[in-house]
């Protein structure tokens, strides 16, 4: 036997190879043409609703299919006509080659294909083809992982691949909407990839460094039909559309192509059944020129109805050197969009709403140089130029002129520093240029050299603030300077005016003013634009009336340090108001809030600020001196000076190191220290906070001094606090020998005038903040009728004797408290505790009487006004109401001596005479003031006047409840009570309303001072 066929007997005796073939043999059962053409249609039906039809000329694990004559078709309604189909189907590759590390695939290919998609009532037919499934379960959402950057392969592998698409159709039909048909046909596209080995795959622009060569072409050599029908446009034609881009860095040199001709310069269309001509096409040939080693720009060409709107040309020269250089320039530019507009109203309804007009050229822009050294520039043109798209804002520039040149080094890796945060720019220049947009002006210029810095100018004209800033309203103009050595730091130089200006704040707006600027400052930075500092080296900002009177000036020098550790430092800050003119020019919500404290501020106060802020996460740090002019209170040297720390997110805790105020020559002083921690719902009178402070104020002068506003004063007055959490413990003091006030119109027919002497107190103070609510203490209080003789506490408010002018005799003086030779005119005893002040023991000597005060309670309660309560009765002993009389009337009354006792009680002060209930019990009066008494309660007619003059009076009894008047006249029995007979001997009055009776009360008094 041959030894040869002996061996290879032996062989095919091996399990191995009979293993080995039984495994080929299983193989080739299942992977061949026969197998596929029965199963893969069978398998297709089962797992779709659809069906295939087609030919298997191969089908192999390991190298691919291809399939003939193939056509799918959809389920039910659409199963007649076949959702894809074409000639020929291949899918080529080879498997084993991954053992070496490549991926290969060979083919994609269709030839003579059609893809055709169709919607019926709403229903697509590719829908048709897939069964229906049910809802997938939601899997639990898994933790967010950091984003892939690539994708590793561990192994070194290399791909190559190969699409070739010949004579595609795509065809699309719907019954429903607006569009009813579109076909595009005969679409080829051919495509070559290579690339070198790579172990990664990364998700970034460095992915292209991997590709050895590329190739994409579409349909290089005939052009598309197109076929479009919809509700309002038809568009049937014939549009050339070839590509071909090409890169092979397989070779030397290079190679490299690309080439487009796409579009038409005339379009034809129907748009509602007119007909509509545009046209839009870029061409391109794009080369390189292994002999010149240059890519050639031959044509870049972008045409919009048949003009070059933008033109590029140029080449790129030693491409395959280190030294390739660049020149590339835009030659035709000419964007006439008056033109463009005129076939966009031909696509109305169709195409967004826009208006369009002017003339718009980058003509002159371009490039050139090497990678080192290269110049840049930019051009830009316009002329009438006006947008507008829809609804929306209008954009009208009817001049515009940019003409920007850089020196480049693009080759430059220096890191970006605060110096130099733009990348490769050696130098820049900005010629006059200007833009005029929306009857606004702005014209720019200047330069930056690296090595010698930058000088750029801005001016703005006739800006409406109004169109860019939500809430502001006037008209800018502005001069900008920006000067530096580098942009590590910039001097900025600004005037700035705003005619008409105006702002909103909540709903109201503020009137129409000028308002100015000037600014010199500096600004630092630490890295690119990270801005470490801003110097102000002088700010002044002023705004006047509209007729051009001064409101308001400020003058600001200062710093700021921004960042985590923010530092700002005013020194010092000026502000000069001018009242009368300011409230001229506020929204009616300051107003309102300033007008009420008018008369305070005067007509010019001044203030002059020096402070420092620091911030550094929720620890915050203020110190501030002011000093203050204000002609309202003649006051020239209010001095306030203040350390406070702050932390927490929401201001938890203030510390208060120092807290001064004086004035008046050091008359005026008042001091507080300590610290505040916020801690529950706010109350009075510190809001939310609770803490230690130690609070003192005082009047202190040995000599007698003037302070303001006609008040002048002698003594120490004082008020001494101390906060502890809730409680409020101290003392007001005073040891004052004058107290003396005149409204600086003296002498003369209206002077007022009145003196205090020797005013001492010493009234103790304690106060609880952390009560709620307080019951009342005048209802059902029944110790007004307990006497406790003998018992009264030693007076702690004194008072030596009251003068003043006399209220019906000009320059007349008059004794409202008179000293009782060695004892003082006025005394009482206060005591406030338990948050209300219990005053007994009242006793004044007024108007040649006695008037005496007794359980008197005010009620301060948790110092909301509606819970604040105020009861008293007081006892009015043989006064001489003469006495306020001028002389020819006082002559004229026999009798002015009163006694009566009055009651007063009221709840609710934030309506006091509402809320008022009162008792006044007149048991002795004059007949003449008895009569005035009558003639107030009841209209003067005969009856009244007989009885007045036959009756003497013997009580009166006024009560005022809800602001309504009850009195009661009470008379003597006399000769003529025989013919009239008065019932239960008085006269009364019902609810009469408190304005009805104060108005008599003043008409009757008139008469005594006529």
């Amino acid at each position: 036997m041959n030894p040869i066929l002996k061996v290879s007997l032996g062989v095919a005796k091996t399990k191995t190879f009979r293993g080995l073939l039984v495994l080929f043999l299983l193989y080739k059962s299942v992977f061949n043409a026969f197998t596929a053409d029965l199963l893969v249609p069978k398998l297709v039906s089962h797992f779709t609703m659809g069906r295939m039809e087609g030919n298997f000329g191969s089908f192999s694990l390991f190298f691919g299919i291809e399939i003939n004559d193939f056509r799918l078709y959809p389920g039910f309604p659409f199963e007649k006509v076949p959702l894809a189909e074409a000639k020929q189907i291949r899918l080529r590759y080879n498997l084993p080659l991954l053992v070496f590390g490549k991926i290969k695939i060979s083919e994609i290919g269709l030839q003579n294909a059609k893809f055709q998609i169709e919607e019926r009532s709403g229903r697509w037919n590719f829908a048709s083809l897939l069964k229906k499934s049910e809802p997938p379960i939601p899997e639990p959402i898994p933790e967010p992982k950091p984003p892939l950057t690539e994708i590793k392969t561990y192994l070194p592998l290399q791909a190559s691949a190969y699409i070739n698409l010949d004579a595609v159709e795509f065809q699309l039909k719907r019954d429903t909407g607006s569009l009813h048909f579109f076909s595009i046909q005969d679409l080829s596209l051919q495509t070559e990839l290579e690339t070198n080995r790579f172990t990664s795959i990364p998700f970034d622009f460095s992915a292209v460094n991997q590709i050895d060569h590329i190739l994409l072409s579409l349909n290089a050599t005939k052009p598309i039909p197109l076929d479009l029908d919809s509700k309002e446009l038809r568009w049937k034609q014939t549009i050339p559309m070839s590509l071909r881009f090409e890169w092979d860095r397989t070779v030397s040199p290079e190679m490299f192509l690309f080439t487009t001709d796409i579009g038409k310069d005339d379009i034809l269309l129907e748009v509602r059944d007119k007909p509509v001509q545009l046209g839009l096409r870029l061409l391109s040939d794009i080369h390189y020129d292994n002999q010149l080693d240059q890519i050639g720009i031959n044509q870049l060409d972008l045409r919009v109805l048949g003009q070059s709107w933008l033109s590029l040309a140029g080449s790129i020269q030693n491409v395959s050197k280190d030294t390739s250089t660049v020149a590339i320039v835009v030659g035709k530019s000419n964007m006439q969009l008056t033109s463009f507009q005129r076939s966009i109203d031909q696509l109305h309804g169709i195409v967004p709403e826009m208006k369009l007009s002017g003339d718009l050229s980058l003509e002159g822009t371009g490039v050139s140089g090497d990678w080192k050294n290269a110049n840049a520039n930019l051009k830009l043109k316009a002329s009438q130029l006006y947008l507008k798209m829809g609804k929306s804002k209008a954009h009208s520039l009817p001049s515009a002129l940019l003409d920007i040149s850089s020196h480049l080094n693009l080759a430059d890796t220096k890191p970006l520093s605060a110096e130099k945060p733009f990348p490769y720019i050696k130098s820049l220049t900005i010629s006059p240029s200007h833009i005029d947009y929306n009857g606004a002006s702005l014209s720019l210029s200047g330069e930056y050299l690296e090595s010698k810095g930058l000088d750029i100018h801005l001016n703005v004209d006739k800006l409406q603030l109004g169109d860019y800033v939500p809430g502001l309203g006037g008209k800018l103009q502005m001069d900008l300077g920006v000067l530096g050595e580098s942009f590590a730091t910039l001097s900025l130089q600004t005037k700035a005016k705003i005619d008409g200006f105006r702002y909103q704040l909540d709903r109201s707006r503020s009137p129409s003013s000028l308002l100015g600027l000037d600014l010199n400052a500096v600004l630092l930075f630490d890295r690119p634009f990270g801005l470490s500092e801003v110097k102000i080296s002088d700010l002044k900002l002023d705004q006047k009336t509209i007729t051009g009177n001064k409101a308001l000036e400020l003058d600001l020098k200062g710093n700021v340090q921004p960042g985590s550790n923010l530092v700002a430092n005013v020194r010092p800050l000026g502000l000069n108001i001018y009242t009368p003119n300011l409230l001229l020019v506020l929204p009616l919500v300051l107003k309102e809030k300033i007008s009420p404290i008018q008369n305070l501020l005067g007509n010019h106060p001044i203030l002059k600020l020096n402070a420092r802020y620091s911030a550094s996460g929720n620890s915050k740090k203020i110190n501030a001196e002011v000093n203050a002019e204000l002609p309202g209170l003649e006051m020239k040297d209010l001095k306030l000076s203040a350390d406070l720390s702050l932390s927490g997110a929401e201001t938890n805790e203030i510390i208060i190191r120092t807290l001064k105020m004086n004035a008046f020559g050091g008359i005026f002083n008042l001091a507080i220290n300590g610290q505040l921690n916020k801690n529950g719902k706010p109350k009075p009178p510190l809001g939310p906070y609770f803490g230690n402070l130690d609070l003192t104020f005082g009047l202190v002068s040995a000599t007698k001094q003037y302070l303001a506003k006609g008040l002048s004063f002698q003594g120490d007055l004082g008020l001494n606090l101390s906060i502890r959490d809730y409680d409020i413990n101290g003392e007001f003091h005073s040891k004052v020998p004058v107290i003396s006030y005149n409204n600086q119109k003296c002498p003369g027919e209206h002077c007022q005038a009145y003196l205090l002497e020797e005013v001492i107190a010493k009234i103790p103070i304690q106060h609880n903040l952390a009560r709620e609510s307080e019951d009342s203490l005048i209802v059902g209080d029944k110790s007004i009728f307990i006497k406790n003789y003998g018992r009264n506490n030693p007076p702690n408010l004194t008072i030596g004797q009251v003068l003043g002018t006399h209220p019906n005799i000009p320059n007349l003086p008059f004794e409202y408290v008179k000293r009782q030779k060695d004892t003082p005119g006025l005394t009482a005893f206060i005591e406030y505790k338990e948050n209300y002040a219990n005053i007994e023991s009242l006793r004044s000597y007024s108007l040649d009487g006695l008037v005496l005060g007794k359980n008197m309670i005010f009620n301060l309660g948790n110092l909301d006004p509606k819970s604040m309560e105020f009861r008293g009765n007081f006892l009015i002993r043989d006064i001489d109401l003469k006495q306020l009389m001028a002389p020819k009337v006082r002559d004229k009354i026999d009798d002015g001596k009163l006694k009566a006792d009055l009651n007063i009680s009221v709840r609710d002060l934030s309506e006091p005479v509402a809320n008022l209930d009162l008792f006044f019990s007149i048991f002795q009066i004059g007949r003449d003031f008895g009569k005035s008494a009558l003639n107030v309660i009841s209209p003067q007619n005969f009856l009244i006047d007989r009885i007045t003059d036959s009756y003497s009076i013997n009580k009166i009894d006024v009560s005022l409840s809800k602001g309504l008047v009850y009195a009661d006249v009470y008379f003597n029995r006399s000769l003529l009570s025989l013919l009239i007979n008065l019932e239960d001997g008085k006269i009364s009055q019902q609810r009469m309303p408190l304005a009805n009776f104060l108005k008599r009360a003043q008409s009757e008094i008139q008469t005594y001072q006529e």
